[in-house]
């Protein structure tokens, strides 16, 4: 908890038959035994909530700036996070460089920067094939640390669903070091005792401090300049196994959140109108996510819109583009007539990194900045034409100085992938290629 310490909301009477229940759910692990799902489920159901219904508010208020032009989204982190100490370690590198291109972007745009890390929960992965070949054998696809491992072994490769409960320690140790961080930089500007911040006691904090501590999430303005303040967490909620558990009733508004992360979405391959994913989000008061790609069509685009975001309501509903550079000047422009003839107030993000991905000639799979920096282009340029808000970037972010992704920033050859190759899934940006695209991106936007 960043700011608030959840309390475990009770389970109601609401989810003794969710309406994602018995809906087609596609991507889900072939478990062997649905004994042993059913088990974990159950514990975590008695665990205590990872996040507040009160901050999935303050995300959703945040976000509402986003979609009212007042605010810019930047969403980043790992494809497959890792669990564990590893985890926790590779905070430190997310948390500093979205804070980082935060500023960047703010100080460019003369505006807030809702910074929303793909962690504490990023723990499963969607996959094209069921099998993989890996050094010439066949295996079961990895498909997240939360289902199996990515070891190149028959046993390791069988879904696990104690997994579950290892992924869900290792977004509590995420979300307490997020708390720790937060309250370490909030307390660089005060003179408060170390004791008094480790005692949490917010009615003994000051206005400065309590003033970072209200916006966090955000850059927000100091004497000299732009800073950060710390992140929100969000996931892809896939695995219904482990999302359901999670969802748990407010009793101050009698709703439903999911509270597993503060801000779900649900993928290209899973976004399927009259499928539980859908249905999940749809019951939900969290903001929500959809990553949209080339193969959606018009009539669905819409039915996504209405069924997530029937109230209109600005904030709710973010739409994650993921067109590839090739297809996003040509494909774009209709899907903004669209949604905006059905009177819908999205958020407009572009991943710029899923829709261009390649596999090297020796095999390592890698996306290049050209292609990233042309589709983020496009689609500010685009929405621009259009009289609407390019109001965020969604992307993969080691955090580290990793040779994953070719050209600017980092390796100019496929050779020289493998010095420091080290996602368990999809490529990811260096520092310097994330710092250089939150720069081109501003002053994209900022030109208008």
């Amino acid at each position: 908890m960043p700011l608030t310490a959840p309390a475990p909301p009770a389970r109601t009477a609401t989810l003794t038959a969710p309406p994602w229940r018995g809906l087609p759910a596609a991507q889900q692990p072939p478990w062997p035994d649905p004994a042993a799902v059913a088990d974990v489920a159950g514990e975590l159901a008695r665990l205590p909530a990872l996040t507040a219904a009160a901050d999935v508010r303050q995300v959703g208020a945040a976000l509402a700036d986003v979609s009212a032009h007042q605010a810019f989204l930047l969403q980043a982190g790992d494809c497959a996070e890792p669990t564990g100490a590893m985890g926790v370690a590779a905070l430190q590198g997310k948390h500093r460089v979205l804070g980082e291109m935060g500023e960047i972007i703010s100080n460019r745009l003369e505006m807030p920067t809702m910074t929303v890390g793909r962690i504490a929960g990023q723990y499963a992965k969607p996959r094209s094939k069921p099998e993989e070949i890996v050094g010439g054998r066949a295996l079961p696809v990895f498909r997240g640390l939360n289902v199996n491992a990515p070891d190149a072994d028959a046993a390791a490769r069988i879904p696990d669903p104690r997994r579950l409960l290892a992924g869900y320690h290792s977004a509590r140790a995420l979300l307490s070091e997020l708390h720790i961080i937060a309250h370490r930089a909030a307390s660089d500007l005060t003179p408060l005792s170390a004791a008094s911040i480790t005692a949490r006691r917010p009615r003994s904090w000051d206005g400065t401090l309590r003033a970072v501590l209200d916006d966090y999430g955000r850059t927000h303005r100091t004497e000299e300049g732009w800073r950060r303040t710390g992140l929100w967490t969000s996931h892809e909620a896939l695995l219904l196994d482990y999302e359901e558990p999670f969802v748990r009733r407010d009793p101050r508004t009698g709703e439903d959140y999911l509270l597993s992360t503060h801000l779900p979405w649900v993928g290209d391959r899973t976004r399927q109108v009259d499928g539980a994913h859908i249905a999940l989000l749809a019951h939900i008061a969290n903001p929500v996510a959809v990553k949209i790609g080339p193969g959606i069509s018009r009539g669905d685009l819409i039915a996504l819109c209405q069924r997530l975001d029937p109230h209109r309501r600005p904030g709710r509903l973010t739409l994650i583009v993921r067109l590839g550079a090739a297809d996003v000047r040509r494909l774009l422009p209709e899907m903004i007539r669209t949604v905006a003839e059905a009177g819908h107030q999205v958020v407009w993000a572009c991943d710029p990194m899923h829709g261009n991905t390649f596999t090297a000639a020796t095999g390592h799979k890698t996306r290049h900045m050209d292609d990233i920096v042309a589709e983020t282009s496009a689609f500010i340029e685009i929405l621009h034409r259009a009289g609407q808000w390019p109001g965020g970037l969604h992307l993969e972010v080691a955090g580290d100085r990793v040779t994953e992704c070719l050209g600017a920033g980092g390796p100019r050859s496929e050779q020289g992938l493998a010095r420091a190759y080290r996602t368990l899934c999809d490529p990811r940006l260096n520092d310097d290629q994330a710092r250089l695209l939150a720069q081109r991106a501003a002053d994209l936007i900022a030109r208008g």
